[in-house]
C-alpha cells in the first residue's frame, strides 16, 4: 500500500535518475516567489490584498493542465528525471501536443499566482528565478530522454513543440 501512494505522488523507486538537482532549484524558485508575495502585501502594502480575479483563472488552468499530464503519464510519473525500467516516450493525451504538459501547466499556475495577488516583486521573483529554472529542467529532461530513446524521441521532438502546441 505504501509503494502505491509514493507512486501515486511521484516518489517511484529504481529507475536510475538523471535530475541534476532540478527539482531542488524549481521548489527554491517557487518558494521564492511566495516568499516575496508574502513581503510585498504585508510590508510594503500594508497587508491590502488587491485581487484580480483573472489570475485565478489562469491559475487554475494550469493546475487542469498540470494535473492532467501528471494523471496521463501514470507509473512514468516521477518528480525526479529518471528513467524506469517500463519506461516508454509517450504521445497520446497532452503529449501529442505537447512534450512538457506538466511543466506548461506549472508556469501557468505561476502566472496566474502573479496576476492574481498583482504582485510586482512575485513577477521579477517569478522572471529571475523559475523561468530560468524551468528552462533548466526541460533541458535536463530532453538530454535525458533523447539519451534514452533516441531517434524516437528526436522524432517526437520535430513533431510535437515542447510547452505551446504548434508555436514554442
Amino acid at each position: 500500500m505504501k509503494d502505491a501512494i509514493m507512486m501515486i505522488f511521484g516518489f517511484r523507486k529504481g529507475g536510475i535518475s538523471h535530475d541534476k538537482n532540478s527539482l531542488t532549484i524549481i521548489l527554491l524558485s517557487l518558494v521564492s516567489i511566495i516568499a516575496v508575495t508574502v513581503l510585498e502585501i504585508y510590508y510594503l502594502e500594508d497587508g491590502v490584498l488587491n485581487f484580480e480575479i483573472g489570475g485565478a483563472a489562469v491559475f487554475i488552468l494550469g493546475a487542469i493542465i498540470r494535473t492532467t499530464a501528471r494523471l496521463q503519464l501514470g507509473k512514468l510519473f516521477t518528480f525526479n528525471v529518471k528513467i524506469m525500467k517500463d519506461h516508454k516516450v509517450k504521445r497520446d493525451g497532452l503529449y501529442a501536443y505537447m512534450r512538457h504538459p506538466g511543466y506548461t501547466g506549472l508556469i501557468l499556475e505561476v502566472l496566474g499566482w502573479v496576476i492574481f495577488f498583482q504582485t510586482w516583486l512575485g513577477t521579477v521573483a517569478a522572471a529571475i528565478f523559475f523561468l530560468p529554472s524551468m528552462f533548466y529542467r526541460i533541458k535536463v529532461e530532453e538530454e535525458t530522454l533523447k539519451k534514452n530513446f533516441g531517434k524516437e524521441y528526436e522524432k517526437y521532438s520535430k513533431e510535437v513543440k515542447a510547452l505551446v502546441p504548434g508555436v514554442f
